[in-house]
């Protein structure tokens, strides 16, 4: 019966350890407020970096569109790098849904009225023993909004 007892303590070790270990890492480390309609793109990028910095996930999946083109998407999670070094490299002048539709082959451009790309660089750092620390990593962020009365939202953000 001892032993039975020891191996359940050590299952339960095994499994309670990291997973309370990875759910105190991934909870949020500040509160990140939602940047307002008159925070430039630039500010745009660098509120959801922090935002993703800090852990703080709400945020960052209000400041994303969904793939039906709602608020509150979010690939942010626990697995998602820390950023250092951030440096705006570009901002492209604010354009005409239609006319980036027209330019970067996404017809669902069209349903906003101001789009604007936003270009950084940054230092990646991920788990250790993952991908390690990837400085000057190229990432643009596509914003679209409707009208100057409201806030910037991340469409689209990839390598590039």
């Amino acid at each position: 019966m001892r032993w039975y007892q020891g191996v359940v303590s050590a299952i339960v070790l095994v499994l309670v350890v990291p997973v309370g270990g990875l759910w105190l890492w991934g909870k949020p480390r500040a509160h990140v407020p939602f940047p307002t309609a008159r925070a430039s793109p630039a500010v745009v990028v660098q509120t959801y970096v922090r935002a993703m910095n800090d852990r703080d996930f709400d945020t960052c999946a209000h400041m994303e569109l969904d793939s039906d083109g709602g608020f509150g998407a979010g690939w942010a999670s626990l697995h998602a790098p820390n950023m250092q070094g951030l440096t705006i490299n570009r901002v492209d002048p604010v354009v005409p849904g239609r006319r980036a539709a027209k330019d970067q082959y996404n017809s669902d451009l069209t349903a906003w009225e101001q789009t604007v790309e936003v270009d950084k660089t940054a230092t990646l750092n991920n788990f250790q023993g993952v991908h390690a620390s990837m400085p000057d990593q190229p990432w643009s962020f596509e914003l679209v909004r409707h009208d100057s009365s409201q806030p910037w939202r991340i469409f689209d953000q990839g390598q590039g």
